[in-house]
């Protein structure tokens, strides 16, 4: 089953790689909830993405929840991003590893910032606020005497804006397992599976934004440095399947440096360096210091900064 799945999961990589992702496809842009597209903390931002078999990791929990398990000790994590147009986002998750399984509780944050409100003439009527949070709670254990690693996240999601809410209610799923040769790890995710309970109008309720990744993680055995690959293969319910690669390379005790390239914005108006990422991360006693970098030539730069450690 590994071997087949990773021949799979190499063909679409290489076919999605070989074909520019386009926007011909008739339901992009059609779900709400748009924040839980945004992938959360800064060390899965600096390596494109690509994050679907990483374990041991509390980021982990907003790309596969199996990810969560490999945590022994209790543990947070905090992050924040600059994001674009003056919006800003946030995560905030600690975990409570047990005998048997691993828990972790988590607060996903996104605000739109100031917006200006006017009337049908253009009239300036002042500022408005918007925002999504999304909560939810994380268990993550091993079954198959202990060869596969299974994950679920129990989501309550918000939005507001100005005086017109919408809620939701999602669970996602995640399997981490191991790979066919030596020091890789196969992983797949199926996020925002649920339903709307009220949308922001009486009688329209945007539908939630189910994403499916599949991907890989591998650590070759004889390279010169501590190094790793990941790949990912992303198919959203509301556009283009696309992948996503990164690698990270421990250069020195503690301290790593991670390049990454996403395949969902390539194409826009021939820019293919839109999808680069890079960032760092500094490893200590207790706690580890991570920062991400992305760019998007005509809206502004990303910048990400986490702080993960033992409590």
């Amino acid at each position: 089953m590994s071997r087949t799945f990773i021949a799979a999961l190499v063909v679409a990589l290489v076919a999605t790689a070989s074909e520019p992702i386009s926007a011909a496809n008739d339901s992009a842009g059609t779900a709400g909830f748009n924040f839980l597209k945004i992938g959360v903390g800064a060390r899965p931002a600096a390596l494109g993405g690509a994050y679907t078999a990483v374990v041991g990791d509390l980021e982990a929990t907003g790309w596969n929840p199996a990810g969560l398990f490999g945590i022994r000790e209790r543990s947070a994590t905090i992050s924040y991003s600059s994001y674009l147009v003056d919006t800003e986002a946030g995560f905030l998750s600690v975990a409570f590893p047990g005998p048997d399984r691993i828990w972790s509780l988590s607060v996903n944050y996104f605000s739109h910032g100031d917006l200006r409100r006017t009337d049908a003439e253009g009239q300036d009527l002042g500022t408005f606020g918007a925002f999504d949070v999304a909560a939810y709670v994380t268990a993550a254990q091993q079954v198959w005497n202990h060869r596969l690693t299974l994950g679920v996240n129990l989501k309550a999601i918000y939005s507001s804006i100005d005086d017109f809410t919408s809620d939701a209610y999602a669970i996602d799923l995640g399997v981490i397992g191991p790979g066919p040769i030596k020091g890789m790890k196969l992983g797949i995710s199926l996020a925002n599976i649920g339903a709307v309970r009220s949308g922001f109008t009486e009688g329209f309720e945007d539908s939630l934004p189910v994403l499916f990744r599949a991907g890989f993680t591998h650590r070759p055995a004889h390279a010169p440095l501590p190094l790793m690959f990941l790949a990912d293969f992303n198919v959203p319910n509301d556009g283009d399947a696309y992948a996503t690669f990164g690698a990270e390379v421990r250069i020195a005790e503690g301290f790593y440096l991670r390049p990454g390239y996403s395949l969902q914005q390539t194409g826009l108006e021939g820019d293919e360096s839109l999808g680069l990422s890079a960032g760092a991360g500094i490893e200590l006693d207790r706690y580890r210091i991570d920062y991400a970098f992305t760019s998007f030539p005509t809206l502004g730069d990303v910048h990400r900064v986490s702080l993960s450690g033992r409590i």
